[in-house]
């Protein structure tokens, strides 16, 4: 094995490893942006275990992982927090992972499942378990998938006629999540006070109260769409260089778009079916890799900022205000608003939208 190190522009530098007959170029910011990132992510992840109802402090959760603590402290540490913390970090490195697969095919800066309207599809189904067969919160799980996986499979349909990126997605997604919110809000009409309470919490997103079985589900989902997407490396990056050129080099145009959309689909259906929908995470994750690695392709930046702003939130809504926990999906939608404004000026000042 070698590694050469080669100048690079506009990125900077970066270094090239060579094994037999493969080879991969690693940029040096993208290496800093990855080692940074997860230096954060375990700095949160472990004031995450920390704090709580019964605060640990870090000597007695390094006490408990190692099997040295109470048997208290380890039961707080491996049966509440742990599946929670697991549970937050794949669910939020599918969002992180979903929203840069939707810009990449959009080529859109608004590209995510909340404003392509897949959230609002796992919304649907998880209405139709709660209103309709007065389901538990796996078969609500179950129903919230097939929602954002039916509605993956619409927005493709309605747009197979043409080139399915850029505005055409982005303007076919909006319609479909117009469509199902008035679905929603009927579906909500026909329901008691208690099934619209647990509907209404449903929709708020959170991480509360979820096992080991629930964060092995969404962490299999992520492997899955891991594995995709390395799969499908050489055609996104064929696609960017325009839809000529990359049939020109040997890439099913078709094919690969239809593929990235059904994994950016079971990646938000996964993530969604398990937590609820955490509004922005996966619109935000993908433009702060950006800004961090100079680069739009970074999918493994986006899935570990998609992580972190997960684990963050949650970390915030555990802490609450005064003794009141918070819903994980409020510090998301609050914090992920504020940047949705923030994104929409800045892309006005510079005249451009894409």
């Amino acid at each position: 094995m070698t590694t050469v190190s080669t100048p690079l522009r506009p990125g900077g530098r970066a270094t090239v490893v060579r094994a037999g007959g493969y080879s991969i170029r690693l940029r040096h910011r993208t290496l800093a942006a990855i080692l940074g990132s997860l230096a954060a992510l375990v700095a949160i992840a472990m004031w995450s275990a920390a704090t709580g109802s019964t605060a640990l402090g870090l000597e007695r959760v390094w006490a408990a992982l190692i099997g040295e603590g109470t048997k208290g402290d380890e039961f707080i540490l491996w049966t509440l927090r742990l599946p929670r913390l697991a549970t937050g970090l794949a669910v939020g490195a599918c969002m992180g992972l979903a929203g840069a697969l939707f810009q990449n095919l959009t080529r859109n800066a608004l590209g995510s499942p909340d404003i392509l309207g897949l959230t609002q599809g796992a919304t649907s189904g998880a209405l139709i378990a709660i209103v309709l067969t007065d389901a538990g919160l796996q078969v609500t799980a179950a129903f919230a998938a097939i929602g954002a996986l039916a509605t993956g499979m619409l927005i493709w349909s309605l747009t197979r006629g043409g080139d399915p990126s850029g505005y055409r997605l982005v303007l076919v997604g909006i319609g479909v999540a117009a469509i199902l919110a008035g679905i929603n809000g009927y579906l909500l009409t026909r329901t008691t006070i208690v099934d619209a309470f647990r509907a209404v919490y449903w929709l708020t997103g959170d991480l509360s109260g979820r096992d080991w079985e629930q964060a092995r589900t969404v962490a299999f989902v992520l492997a899955a769409g891991v594995l995709a997407i390395v799969l499908l490396s050489r055609g996104l990056d064929a696609l960017r260089l325009g839809e000529a050129t990359a049939t020109g080099l040997g890439v099913g145009v078709t094919g690969t778009r239809v593929v990235a959309l059904v994994v950016a689909s079971v990646l938000t259906a996964g993530a969604v079916a398990v937590s609820g929908p955490l509004a922005f995470v996966a619109l935000a994750a993908p433009h702060i890799a950006a800004r961090l690695t100079g680069s739009t392709r970074s999918f493994t930046v986006a899935a570990i900022i998609g992580a972190l702003i997960v684990t963050a939130a949650d970390a915030v809504a555990v802490a609450g205000i005064g003794d009141r926990q918070l819903p994980t999906g409020v510090v998301t939608g609050v914090v992920g608003g504020a940047y949705l404004i923030w994104l929409l000026i800045a892309h006005r000042k510079k005249g451009v939208m894409s």
